[in-house]
């Protein structure tokens, strides 16, 4: 380097000394030789403003912020970026399978082209590390669960877009939100943090609102919001950023009357709809569901189990409180043998502790079911408990 150019980086240095942690300042470099060569005052930057500080920041995990900066590159096309960040969000703890439902997410909201240019490079960080395709070729299930907002999305697109669009607005309701949301490579929580990312990334903001709402009754956090968007100014620009944080504010400030004021009650026997023939065994009916409002994680609905009855095996991430109002039923930890729950009976199994629920054979039971979400899920259902194990009981 010429002495004005060291002149300048070594002013660079001293100024963002300051403003960073010392132990930032330690780390090897990873700008580019090329950029520490021509550019040395952005070499600074990337190493200890990006690198250095917003990469390490608390608010945001790794594996968040690689998603984020990879659904950036996505959305606007800069695939030549991409190999280094898509090993990066792989070392971060994003799996190969989540990769694919990321790029499959962003064909729909950046477009086809993007995402097939995503996948050439995809494929070759794959072949590096040898990640198995074969462990891809399963089509995950459509069965995460849709927030309780879905309803008024829906009737939504029917009144303003299905009268100009019809087919627009089946392929929106039928294949997007029904099926597309509902694939169960990628948690409902990230989904919505992709497409947050992307859609802020291409400076759509007339989707942007719907989409930080649905984020949050997703299981994002308005400091994971946030942060996202921050990181997000790096990727795209400060005034795709800025834009963005505005249009959040509005949905933020929205939620915050509305927790102010909002109490909800749910009356008994509200909404009754059929126990899922896969999550459960014989007759049951679920009714008066509920589930949180702002940052709380917090869900249930009530549960009747006809004589016979009972679910699946299951885990709850967080655990699950069932308050019996009437009859008698077991609960049955694995491994662990059945105990007999009845009327005025509170139970509590802990975080992802696999177990079962329901009714004795000659008795109904009803019980409220309260569990947490955690990143946008508060269940797995597993196998079907033996016929011949509940017999015993």
């Amino acid at each position: 380097m010429g002495d004005e150019t060291m002149k300048v980086a070594s002013a660079t240095a001293a100024a963002l000394a300051m403003a960073v942690p010392v132990e930032a300042q330690d780390r090897p470099s990873v700008a580019p030789k090329n950029m520490q060569a021509i550019a040395p005052m952005l070499a600074g930057y990337t190493d200890q403003v990006l690198f250095g500080d917003v990469w390490v920041r608390p608010e945001l995990a790794p594996r968040d912020r690689s998603i984020v900066t990879l659904s950036a590159l996505i959305a606007t096309g800069k695939t030549a970026q991409m190999t280094s960040h898509l090993g990066r969000g792989l070392d971060n703890g994003i799996k190969p399978s989540e990769v694919a439902g990321m790029v499959t997410q962003l064909a729909f909201y950046t477009g086809w082209p993007n995402a097939v240019s995503a996948l050439n490079e995809v494929e070759k960080v794959f072949a590096a590390r040898h990640v198995d395709l074969k462990l891809l070729a399963a089509v995950p299930p459509a069965t995460a669960p849709l927030p309780g907002s879905d309803p008024a999305r829906a009737a939504t697109v029917n009144k303003t877009l299905a009268p100009i669009a019809p087919k627009l607005a089946q392929l929106t309701n039928d294949f997007v939100f029904a099926d597309l949301w509902r694939r169960t490579d990628l948690s409902p929580r990230d989904r919505s943090l992709v497409t947050i990312a992307a859609l802020s990334a291409g400076g759509d903001g007339d989707q942007l609102a719907f989409h930080v709402q649905r984020g949050l009754e997703n299981g994002l956090t308005q400091t994971q919001i946030v942060e996202a968007l921050t990181h997000l100014a790096f990727y795209a620009g400060w005034p795709k950023a800025n834009a963005a944080i505005g249009v959040a504010g509005k949905v933020f400030a929205k939620k915050e009357v509305a927790a102010m004021s909002e109490v909800q009650v749910i009356h008994s026997g509200q909404e009754p709809k059929a126990g899922p023939a896969e999550y459960f065994t014989g007759s049951v009916s679920v009714a008066s569901p509920f589930k949180g409002t702002g940052d709380a994680r917090l869900g249930g609905a009530t549960v009747t189990f006809q004589p016979g009855a009972h679910t699946n095996w299951h885990t709850h991430p967080l655990g699950q409180l069932l308050i019996v109002t009437a009859g008698h039923g077991w609960v049955q930890v694995d491994g662990e043998a059945a105990k007999p729950i009845a009327t005025g009976d509170t139970v509590f199994i802990s975080p992802g502790v696999k177990h079962w629920h329901g009714a004795a054979q000659g008795t109904a039971m009803t019980h409220v079911a309260v569990s947490e979400a955690q990143d946008g899920t508060s269940v797995t259902w597993l196998e079907p408990v033996a016929d011949d194990l509940y017999n015993k009981l």
